[in-house]
């Protein structure tokens, strides 16, 4: 649990990225455990999946209809999710690339083994996580989870930037999303990450064609929070007006209004 000061500024600074980012989904915060008795006393945090579910569908379900879970590693579906962040040992099949090959991403053994090397893995186990949204949260997160469109990301790095000017660099394997290049990889490197969806979230997490998603660890979000609303203050805005809207036309005649003569009312 954290002081009442923290959660308030978890919940000012989910407010203050509805109003400068306006993502269509919530802010979701997400910590993980390192024992089971992390939970006790969480008050808002006990929401268990009752079967199995994908960490791309749990994630989903928090930022779409508010949810708050406490997930272990016997209730998240997914080998290659429950392997990158943790929640069980990395196997024979995933540290070969066997399981690569056999999802058809590789041509031979050979890559497999670079591809399943190269997949960012949070390497020390944990027991589960609470994910929920930011405003929500008892507890402090590791990290912030925000999806949006292409324009609402952009806003982001501007308020990711804003303080320091440091370029923001994010890489990218073509398979578990989220829970590799998005939240092992900013774990690891407590940077903030774009993460482009990959095949099975789309297909089971129900993310749309047109979402990316950033992760933000959770020490950034003050400066991030910042830095949106220092750029905004300036004008950098989202939505971004388009200039045509405030431009002269070229307008067909017809539709053109015609100037009063003099002497017309």
């Amino acid at each position: 649990m954290v002081g009442g000061d923290r959660v308030m500024d978890m919940k000012e600074a989910a407010e203050k990225i509805y109003r400068y980012v306006k993502p269509k989904s919530r802010v979701v915060g997400i910590k993980f455990l390192k024992t089971r008795a992390e939970t006790e006393g969480m008050l808002k945090a006990m929401r268990r999946p009752r079967k199995r579910l994908t960490i791309c569908q749990i994630i989903n379900t928090t930022r779409l209809y508010g949810w708050t879970w406490t997930v272990f590693s016997e209730d998240a579906e997914c080998v290659l999710g429950c392997s990158v962040l943790g929640l069980r040992e990395l196997d024979e099949s995933f540290q070969s690339g066997e399981i690569f090959t056999k999802l058809g991403y590789v041509k031979d053994k050979e890559v497999a083994k670079k591809f399943a090397d190269s997949v960012p893995k949070i390497k020390e186990r944990r027991e589960g996580f609470v994910v929920g949204p930011l405003e929500g949260l008892e507890v402090e997160p590791d990290l912030i989870i925000i999806y949006g469109n292409g324009a609402q990301m952009m806003r982001l790095i501007n308020g990711a930037v804003y303080a320091t000017g440091e370029r923001l660099t994010f890489g990218a394997i073509g398979d578990i999303g989220i829970c590799g290049d998005g939240i092992a990889e900013a774990y690891n490197t407590q940077k903030p990450q774009l993460v482009v969806a990959c095949y099975g979230e789309r297909r089971f997490g129900h993310t749309s064609d047109d979402e990316i998603a950033m992760v933000i660890p959770f020490r950034h979000l003050e400066k991030v929070v910042e830095g949106l609303e220092k750029t905004h203050n300036a004008g950098v805005r989202y939505p971004i007006p388009i200039a045509a809207t405030i431009a002269e036309l070229e307008m067909p005649e017809v539709l053109r209004v015609q100037p009063k003569e003099k002497g017309q009312p």
